[in-house]
């Protein structure tokens, strides 16, 4: 396990230009936005405008504070135009990062969880989590991601992770996937992310 805190992420201007984000983690160490094969984010959004244009990236949404977004797509003149409206509660919602996405808030500034990957290299699958016992065998994952966006859970082995901290497990040979055990205290919000590589030998 690799583990991530507050201390550890960096902020940079979005690649519009638009606002800021804060890289969480990225895969591999050190790649840039044109060349990562994952990368997971947060981003305050503090008035309406476009989403960054990502070619070949899939992206999922899920909103950690404020309000709420409603994302305004539209996939050219064969398709109409149509809304989806985000909030704290929704579902973690995917995308393709060469959709023309226009968001508007829906009251004041937002807080995000954004993941992405690159389309060609690796799958990702986004799952919101509450207070509980959570078991997952994840045999068709190469690695997991654990943010915890809210309250305190504690893993198998009786690590704690904190509001803010990132977890990183990795499959230890090839076809075994992952198994993960953790408690979510009661008032907690956790994001677990499985990815899965199309090539096995990439993770």
């Amino acid at each position: 396990m690799r583990k991530w805190t507050q201390q550890d992420y960096q902020t940079m201007p979005w690649k519009n230009g638009g606002g800021s984000t804060t890289e969480l983690a990225i895969f591999p160490a050190g790649a840039l936005l044109d060349s990562f094969i994952w990368r997971l984010s947060t981003a305050e959004v503090k008035q309406d405008g476009p989403f960054s244009h990502f070619p070949r990236i899939d992206r999922t949404l899920s909103i950690l504070s404020g309000a709420g977004l409603i994302l305004h797509t539209d996939d050219g003149e064969q398709t109409p135009m149509a809304s989806v409206q985000l909030t704290q509660t929704s579902p973690p919602y995917s995308f393709s990062g060469e959709v023309a996405i226009n968001a508007e808030l829906i009251d004041d500034t937002v807080l995000d969880l954004n993941m992405m990957t690159r389309r060609d290299v690796c799958t990702h699958y986004v799952q919101r989590l509450t207070a509980g016992v959570h078991f997952f065998d994840a045999k068709d994952a190469q690695q997991l991601l654990l943010y915890c966006a809210k309250g305190t859970a504690r893993l198998a082995t009786d690590e704690q992770v904190l509001a803010g901290d990132l977890c990183l497990f990795e499959e230890r040979h090839e076809h075994e996937g992952i198994a993960l055990e953790f408690n979510a205290d009661e008032d907690a919000i956790l994001y677990l992310i499985r990815v899965h590589f199309l090539n096995r030998g990439q993770s």
